[in-house]
């Protein structure tokens, strides 16, 4: 392997690494979030899938993973994404939060895994290593899908979470279609 191979050998698996810290990270989070229960069937069978997804992702990552090596790693990275998966962990043993706001959390994970997806994938692309960037595409997509997934489901989980606390009186429970219309509007007309 020449000087050069060697170098982006280093890099690919240097982010990839990063990529399999952060999906370990979400994957305890996810873990956790099973015990997570909802009066509505659709949002527990959400929160199913969202799990399986990541668990699926996360050991999809690992096997890369052992193809690619493995490095001492970015240290800057390894402490933020370390922090990251503290925090997420230390919040979900201390409040009791709603399923809607779980989702939330979730939403802000996967798009971190997106854009790192992202990045691998670019960088892949830079060093002209195709089975990576097929690798990246990939995670890319899993976590972009889900991303829409928790888009199309926050409106149902809000509205459930609504109901069960009676501080918040609702006036209007039949809005999750047209929240739902909205949100995917949105996101359309701005993509561009």
């Amino acid at each position: 392997m020449s000087a050069t191979e060697q170098k982006i050998n280093h890099a690919i698996a240097d982010w990839v690494g990063d990529i399999v810290a952060l999906e370990s990270h979400v994957e305890e989070a996810m873990d956790r979030q099973l015990k997570l229960t909802s009066k509505n069937a659709e949002v527990t069978a959400a929160i199913k899938h969202f799990h399986d997804t990541v668990r699926g992702s996360k050991q999809r990552a690992v096997a890369y993973q052992g193809e690619v090596g493995t490095t001492a790693g970015n240290p800057v990275i390894k402490v933020g994404t370390n922090l990251l998966g503290k925090a997420a962990g230390l919040i979900d043993m201390v409040r009791r939060d709603s399923v809607a706001k779980s989702l939330r959390d979730d939403y802000t994970a996967y798009n971190l895994l997106a854009i790192s997806y992202t990045m691998l994938h670019t960088t892949a692309m830079a060093m002209e290593d195709g089975e990576t960037q097929a690798f990246a595409e990939k995670g890319l997509r899993t976590y972009a899908k889900l991303v829409q997934e928790v888009n199309h489901l926050i409106p149902l989980a809000v509205v459930e979470d609504l109901k069960d606390n009676s501080d918040q009186p609702l006036r209007n429970t039949n809005v999750v279609d047209g929240c739902r219309k909205l949100i995917d509007s949105v996101w359309k007309s701005t993509s561009k």
